[in-house]
């Protein structure tokens, strides 16, 4: 049996921290200077910078939604990145998403310091969020 990379295990404690919604674990996982990247035009894209930043942005999106649940597909593994696949199913003022996202972390150490946040449909996200 095969040792699981330590990026897949922080991908994973970092996937189930914001899951459960346990900021200090995340908090530990993540660079102080973290950097979240979310592809699109819409209000949701742009780029957040600071960890203070991310986790506020991260609420953000269970705040506005009626309800917003992921699920964890895959976890591929680099030197220093590493690519979570999930599935993403919203609610939100009579608006529904269903669509693929990649998360990709770059590593340094045992934190993430940059993400990256590309869903598979980007027009569904936008309007979503709209």
């Amino acid at each position: 049996m095969t040792e699981e990379h330590p990026h897949a295990l922080l991908a994973k404690v970092a996937w189930e921290a914001v899951s459960a919604g346990d900021v200090d674990t995340l908090a530990e996982v993540c660079s102080e200077d973290l950097v979240w990247h979310a592809s699109g035009r819409g209000p949701r894209s742009g780029t957040h910078g600071g960890r203070d930043a991310v986790m506020d942005y991260l609420a953000s999106i269970g705040d506005d939604a009626d309800r917003f649940d992921s699920t964890l597909q895959q976890i591929l593994v680099g030197d220093d990145l590493v690519v979570v696949l999930f599935q993403v199913r919203g609610f939100r003022l009579g608006r529904e998403l269903d669509t693929g996202f990649i998360l990709i972390f770059r590593i340094e150490g045992s934190q993430l310091v940059e993400v990256w946040s590309v869903p598979r449909d980007q027009y569904a996200v936008d309007e979503f969020w709209a």
